[in-house]
């Protein structure tokens, strides 16, 4: 087979890749194409980790803290919210709720 013809048959496949629409960042599937050769790689997405998706205690007194609350203590933890009270910056009783989900959103 003639040289050329496989050179501008590996272009043209080549082209016609490039002309795809790229896969969204989402899959867990990704194909590199390098001076090494093909390289395909699977992204674990981690779903069988064992680890808690809300707002920890731990993060929501930090949160408190940053707000300007002195001396911030959990009053209560439910499945929706993570209640936390202390003293605000004019020495008021103050209650701040954050939201029980990734990141500690304030919620009140």
């Amino acid at each position: 087979m003639n040289i050329g013809k496989v050179l501008a048959t590996g272009l043209t496949v080549a082209g016609a890749l490039m002309a795809l629409p790229s896969a969204s960042p989402a899959q867990s599937l990704d194909l590199y194409l390098g001076p090494g050769g093909p390289d395909v790689r699977m992204r674990d997405r981690d779903y069988d980790r064992d680890y808690r998706r809300g707002c920890s205690e731990r993060q929501a007194i930090r949160r408190a803290y940053s707000l300007g609350l002195d001396d911030p203590e959990i009053e209560s933890v439910t499945r929706r919210q993570v209640v936390v009270d202390g003293v605000g910056r004019r020495g008021r009783y103050t209650t701040v709720y954050f939201a029980n989900r990734p990141g500690c959103p304030r919620i009140g």
